[in-house]
């Protein structure tokens, strides 16, 4: 008996040992973290397409960050796209919308992480300015050119953002993997709220993977 007590107090030490070794590694208050994640962003009627993301983080206590992410995709094939020119089938207002859809976010929030070990997870929420561009062209009738409804002739094209700057809520879900104390590879997937015409709705969200460096500790 004396000697499974002697090895599970060894085990225990040895435990409590790699803990203690490990500790260094992990985020810290007055810590900073910045870096960058390539991945794949979904926009509501855009489809999916490639995103970039870039952040800066501070350590404000042992768990809590406040964290600024910039994030930005492009779209070049719609979802309905009919070719690969990246312009889709005309909408039920009989527009067709051109140009290459892309959208922007600035989302500063606070992010919650638990350490382990070297493995850390995080989730956080942000409030954000977003913009979301893509270009519809529409053909009016244009009295003073004598038209009709069924006379191109006397119709004038015009262009018109689809969406433009608007306020709205941010949640994301990460994991953290710290190789040294500086160095840190990162994969975070992020949701975007806004209220878009008086309907809530979730018109982005992304994946992405990348690096950061840490310093401050």
């Amino acid at each position: 008996m004396s000697s499974r007590l002697t090895r599970a107090g060894s085990l225990t030490c040895g435990v409590l040992g790699a803990l203690t070794l490990a500790t260094p590694a992990e985020a810290a208050e007055g810590a900073w973290q910045g870096g960058a994640r390539l991945g794949a962003a979904w926009l509501s009627d855009a489809g999916i397409g490639p995103s970039l993301e870039g952040y800066l983080r501070r350590g404000l206590g042992e768990s809590l960050d406040l964290d600024l992410q910039v994030l930005a995709s492009l779209h070049p094939f719609q979802g309905d796209s009919k070719s690969a020119s990246g312009t889709a089938a005309a909408d039920s207002s009989g527009n067709t919308p051109s140009g290459t859809p892309w959208g922007l976010g600035i989302v500063p929030g606070l992010t919650y992480r638990w350490d382990v070990l070297r493995v850390v997870p995080y989730v956080g929420a942000g409030i954000g300015f977003y913009s979301w561009h893509f270009y519809s062209t529409s053909v009016a009738n244009d009295p003073a050119s004598g038209g009709s409804a069924g006379n191109t002739a006397g119709k004038s094209s015009a262009q018109r953002a689809l969406e433009g700057g608007l306020f709205g809520v941010s949640a994301r879900l990460g994991l953290d993997y710290l190789l040294n104390r500086n160095v840190v590879l990162s994969v975070q997937a992020s949701a975007h709220v806004v209220n878009a015409e008086s309907v809530v709705r979730v018109p982005w969200i992304q994946i992405g993977i990348g690096a950061a460096h840490a310093w401050g500790w």
